[in-house]
């Protein structure tokens, strides 16, 4: 199969579907640290519990695995001729270039919140370790603004050539928004004032960027379908729940990093972070409503079959924002055992999803004539 660098949604997808636990324990489950660790559940592991600490297991290594894999893959691909040249030159296709900082900015929450719970030691080093660890997120930030420029050219400047854009456009806002939670995490979790001070800046930057693109991009998409009056290719359609996870990384960002954005700062942000969760929650669900309407004869009739694209990854991450979102709303703001429910039961429906759809990858299950 010829490499593209939207392979590394795989590695994104497992990353998600292991900080899924993660969020609802740390924040439903007693815990003696700011981090809830393996050590927290000593003699209480019931089956729920288990259930959670199997998934996430797994899926962390998982995540682990496909990173090295995609990463080895990526590089070989940069350096095999102008293949990679080619891609980024056609601004039909090259957003697919940040799936990897995507992914990349992914593995950054899992090492705080997966690996850190089942290595209690390395939870407890985690705060000082940041104080390390704000110079390669910062590397990281570095990278996505060169490519953010280096693509964004592309599309702005196109010698005449005609592109028509779908939601897979939006993989630069998800970057934006992944590095802004991974931002907040390091943030939230440093002792040192310096470091929290320049992981908070960094982190309102990407904010800032994030939705800037996000509502000029998601304004063009909306306005170009209505005007055009015809739906995707079927195996673009899932690429619109995109939405939600964006919403989420957004979302969840703005109200990690209020408290210290008022601390370290001195502005106030308190206000908007509950209407950011609390807005775009209601959004998200408005969205996938529609979208489930909108497309609802290719979940009946496309989804099943055993033909894979990478769009089909999205299915597995509107559940982990969705989640996510859910379990801040219940926490914070609205306890509700159905939010509560609705969590378990979405991490059992991305672990179903995220596995077949990984057999499909894998060419476990593949087409008849394939």
């Amino acid at each position: 199969m010829k490499f593209s660098p939207l392979r590394f949604q795989s590695a994104l997808a497992s990353g998600g579907l292991a900080l899924m636990p993660f969020v609802l324990m740390q924040f439903t489950f007693p815990k003696s640290g700011k981090l809830i660790s393996i050590d927290d559940l000593a003699g209480a592991l019931d089956p729920a519990a288990l259930f959670l600490v199997g998934v996430m297991l797994v899926s962390s290594l998982l995540h682990f695995f496909l990173i090295a894999k995609m990463s080895l893959e990526f590089l070989q691909w940069s350096r095999s001729g102008d293949d990679m040249r080619t891609f980024l030159a056609d601004p039909g296709m090259n957003v697919g270039i940040f799936s990897p900082i995507v992914a990349l900015g992914m593995t950054v929450n899992v090492l705080l919140g997966p690996v850190a719970f089942f290595f209690p030691g390395f939870s407890a080093k985690v705060p000082a370790l940041l104080g390390y660890g704000i110079y390669p997120y910062a590397l990281l930030f570095a990278v996505l603004v060169y490519v953010s420029v280096s693509v964004g050219k592309t599309w702005l400047f196109r010698d005449g050539k005609s592109v028509t854009f779908n939601y897979n456009w939006l993989l630069d806002v998800f970057a934006w928004g992944m590095i802004a939670l991974a931002g907040a995490g390091v943030t939230m979790t440093a002792t040192d004032q310096q470091v929290a001070m320049a992981g908070s800046i960094l982190t309102l930057c990407a904010i800032s960027i994030g939705l800037f693109f996000y509502g000029i991009k998601g304004m063009y998409l909306i306005v170009a379908q209505i005007m055009s009056g015809t739906g995707p290719a079927e195996p673009l359609q899932p690429a619109h729940f995109i939405v939600v996870p964006i919403n989420c990384l957004f979302a969840i960002s703005i109200y990690k990093i209020a408290e210290y954005t008022q601390q370290w700062l001195g502005i106030d942000i308190t206000s908007i972070a509950f209407a950011s969760v609390v807005i775009l929650f209601a959004l998200s669900l408005f969205w996938i409503a529609f979208c489930g309407i909108a497309f609802k004869d290719w979940f009946r009739h496309q989804f099943p079959k055993p033909a894979f694209y990478p769009a089909q990854w999205g299915l597995v991450c509107v559940l982990v924002g969705l989640e996510v979102l859910a379990i801040y709303i219940h926490v914070n703001y609205y306890r509700s055992l159905l939010l509560l429910g609705f969590s378990y039961l979405s991490i059992a429906l991305a672990g179903a999803i995220f596995t077949f759809v990984y057999l499909k990858f894998i060419g476990v299950i593949k087409p008849a004539n394939a």
